[in-house]
């Protein structure tokens, strides 16, 4: 088991013909000790790049950098 000491978001196409959605799945056995997430998508390929892909990535990096963003200013 490895660590990174860091949170781990794994977006994976499970129709993925260069990177089988297994190897995702292994990823994450080695990343039992780090708070780590799998999205695997089941009609996503490769490249993740359809509309409905896109927002899962968006969303992904927004909650990751959310802890460490600076307060809005108020108004």
């Amino acid at each position: 088991m490895s660590r990174t000491f860091c949170s781990t978001v794994v977006l994976q196409g499970m129709r993925d013909e260069d990177v089988p959605y297994a190897h995702a799945l292994k990823l994450m056995e080695r990343l039992a000790g780090d708070p780590a997430t799998l999205t695997l998508v089941r009609d996503g390929d490769h490249r993740l790049s359809r509309p409905q892909d896109l927002r899962l990535m968006f969303d992904a990096v927004g909650r990751m950098i959310a802890p460490i963003s600076p307060a809005a200013p108020a108004r």
